[in-house]
């Protein structure tokens, strides 16, 4: 069973709060806020995302001597809905253009931190209502969603965490859609990219980094009708780049991938299709050992899976999970048509699970 039901609401709560609080960041295309009176009135809500947001903040630090933890958050956010149980009549939402959320330290001192923490999101395309009517959305070709944390220090403090997020085409209801269709094309991308490097001889702390993609979610009580395709791509590289002789306390790498999930009581009619594009998961540690050349110093890079290194990818492509009903009583059937043409991969699973799941359905009753 995939943890879906706080991934939606923090992923979302976490985007819609960032900007609030950083209003400054530039961003070519503002994100409009409608009152939700004004949303539960309408007969039909429109959202055209067009060009590009970017959350991108960079911290150097040449005398760290004082502060003892440091934390930076980026976030973007598009095409949002969110009326809670307030019912909903119809729905488009049209997704073309990008969102970068960009964290980027360099330490160049040995540092009294404590912690260091990156967390980058984007979310675009997210409804989530009471009794939910038509809902279409679009996330078209050449869009992207590009969730990057990058730290450069010379020493390891207690615990360094980099996740990042992307979110595209949501929709969450606590009670009813009566008709869905998603469309995560083939040229569009999601990409999850952490990345660590320790230039000195390390220490004694732990390192953690996770990468999440989640496109073409659905999670309802009852879902009438769903047509939807999935051909673009979703990559994560947790990557963590140490000198040779650098210590470590622990690292974990965690890398997953979610395409066509659907969760609820009762379906009565899905066609879900995946093909053309791909999921990639790349957990890797890597030792950098300098060597003398022909032609001066040269560096050779070593993948290494332990000691304590624990890493773990997932890969789930046309998901459904049955939920247990509430009343009692038989189940209605549920009519499926779905396939999967697509490509998936992963490297770097050490002490850690491993799982690629294609055209599954998971029932919990």
């Amino acid at each position: 069973m995939i943890p879906m039901s706080w991934r939606y609401r923090v992923s979302l709560a976490v985007t819609c709060a960032v900007l609030v609080a950083w209003p400054g960041l530039p961003v070519a295309e503002p994100l409009a806020l409608i009152p939700t009176q004004e949303l539960v009135r309408s007969a039909q809500i429109v959202q055209s995302f067009e060009g590009q947001q970017d959350a991108s903040q960079l911290l150097g630090w040449s005398n760290v001597s004082i502060a003892k933890s440091a934390r930076q958050t980026a976030a973007n956010a598009g095409n949002i809905i969110d009326v809670s149980d307030r019912p909903l009549d119809s729905v488009r939402q049209d997704f073309e253009g990008q969102q970068f959320s960009v964290n980027d330290i360099i330490l160049n001192a040995v540092s009294a931190l404590e912690t260091i923490e990156q967390e980058a999101s984007n979310t675009g395309n997210a409804v989530v209502g009471g009794d939910i009517g038509n809902v279409e959305q679009y996330f078209a070709d050449g869009s992207v969603q590009h969730a990057k944390n990058n730290l450069v220090l010379p020493d390891l403090p207690g615990t360094l965490r980099q996740s990042g997020t992307n979110t595209m085409n949501l929709v969450y209801s606590e009670q009813s859609v009566a008709l869905s269709s998603q469309n995560f094309t083939k040229q569009a991308e999601q990409r999850v990219d952490n990345h660590i490097d320790v230039t000195g001889a390390g220490g004694a702390g732990a390192i953690v980094q996770e990468g999440s993609n989640l496109g073409n979610i659905i999670v309802a009580r009852d879902v009438d009708e769903v047509i939807r395709d999935f051909s673009g791509d979703q990559i994560i590289n947790n990557v963590v780049r140490l000198e040779d002789g650098a210590r470590w306390g622990s690292i974990i790498q965690n890398g997953t991938n979610i395409a066509n999930y659907i969760e609820a009581e009762n379906i009565g009619y899905l066609e879900q299709t995946s093909s053309n594009g791909e999921q990639v998961v790349n957990n890797r540690v890597e030792v950098v050992t300098l060597k003398n050349g022909p032609d001066g110093t040269l560096k050779e890079i070593t993948q290494i899976t332990s000691p304590n290194i624990t890493q773990n990818s997932n890969n789930y492509v046309n998901m459904i999970v049955l939920k247990t009903t509430a009343e009692e009583g038989s189940s209605p059937a549920v009519d499926v048509v779905q396939s999967a043409e697509y490509s998936q991969s992963v490297q770097g699973a050490n002490s850690g699970a491993v799982s690629q799941t294609g055209n599954a359905v998971v029932i919990e009753r």
